[in-house]
């Protein structure tokens, strides 16, 4: 599924494996590496969703990443916004990359999106309060890596 943003000038497309460098520059703003493969395998999740914004140079400018998790506390999948960035001079798109993943995770059944922590850093979070988010209490703990590191 495409969607044309920006008159009709970028195109928000389903993230493949020709977009991998892409991603991680935008996402992550260094090449991953080690992480090519798991980023690749996420990419290619059911699971999760991973959009490029495109111009038609074509050249990605933006990428949204949503996951969906079953809960057993909500009874059905909650969507996670895991990425939402966007190149300096495209930030606009960010308003109409949130109204996809959220019209995208209601017809996935979804009654809550909830923001990974850090993604309101930056361009995302006057993106994320312009659309009506508001700030709830999330708990979280960094772990450290396992022996071994997981890919």
């Amino acid at each position: 599924m495409a969607v044309w943003l920006a008159a009709k000038t970028v195109r928000l497309r389903r993230a493949g494996r020709r977009d991998l460098a892409a991603v991680q520059a935008l996402a992550t703003g260094v090449a991953a590496g080690r992480r090519t493969r798991f980023d690749r395998r996420l990419m290619a999740d059911l699971g999760s969703d991973v959009y490029v914004a495109e111009t038609s140079a074509p050249r990605v400018v933006g990428v949204l990443a949503v996951s969906y998790l079953r809960s057993l506390a909500a009874g059905r999948f909650v969507a996670v916004l895991d990425t939402l960035c966007a190149e300096p001079d495209h930030e606009a798109l960010l308003g109409p990359m949130l109204a996809f993943a959220e019209a995208r995770a209601r017809r996935r059944g979804c009654r809550e999106l909830i923001a990974r922590p850090g993604v309101e850093d930056a361009a995302a979070g006057a993106a994320l309060e312009a659309n009506g988010w508001g700030r709830r209490a999330t708990l979280t703990r960094i772990l450290p890596d396992a022996p071994g590191g997981a890919d």
